[in-house]
């Protein structure tokens, strides 16, 4: 059960909707509606619910997910290796709510169900090419804030130095959200357990 009340639509905002917090939460909830679904988060889109009892806050990161899925190069550019990096995040912080959001993503973008299954045994699995490589064993190595100077100067060789500043931020972006949902618990079966999913919007 998720340990907290969850702010999906203004009318389930529990605090005073007048003055700025009301000015907050028409300006979230106007940015909720741009995505297509109506002034409600949906479900698939739980992590921010969690957050938007502090509607300020809630766009705010909206805002950065935003950049982050739509605009930031590394993270555009190659969608495999974004959605590669975001499960080992996911797998690593043992954050099942997100892993399961990221399942289907994933395997649209070229990282089937069996490679994100290999990703624990990414350095025997042959499933995995060289640059895939790279990207999970430079994820864990950040998350266990651990990174060699060997391995950050492969990254930098492959991706760039931008490329690799860029890479960093991003797993910190997705750890932020794997931790947040784990000690949080939103629900969600992703269409995993019954066949209707609300919504399409996630932390990308």
């Amino acid at each position: 059960m998720t340990r907290v009340k969850l702010v999906q639509s203004a009318d389930e905002f529990p605090l005073s909707r007048t003055g700025e917090s009301g000015k907050h939460l028409k300006a979230l909830f106007d940015h909720v509606a741009s995505w297509g679904g109506g002034e409600r988060i949906p479900d698939t889109g739980k992590v921010f619910a969690v957050v938007a009892r502090d509607p300020r806050l809630a766009l705010l990161l909206i805002k950065v997910s935003d950049y982050m899925t739509q605009e930031l190069p590394w993270t555009t550019d190659r969608n495999d290796l974004r959605q590669l990096m975001i499960q080992t995040v996911n797998l690593h912080f043992k954050c099942d709510y997100n892993f399961q959001s990221h399942l289907a993503p994933a395997e649209r973008q070229g990282i089937s169900a069996e490679m994100q299954a290999a990703i624990p045994f990414w350095k025997i699995s042959n499933i995995f090419d060289q640059e895939q490589k790279l990207v999970i064993e430079f994820t864990l190595a950040a998350v266990a804030g651990d990174v060699p100077e060997e391995l950050f100067q492969r990254v930098s060789s492959h991706f760039g130095e931008l490329g690799a500043i860029e890479f960093t931020v991003a797993v910190a972006w997705w750890s932020f959200w794997a931790i947040i949902c784990n000690a949080i618990l939103p629900e969600h079966d992703f269409g995993y357990a019954h066949s209707s999913a609300n919504g399409a919007k996630a932390t990308g």
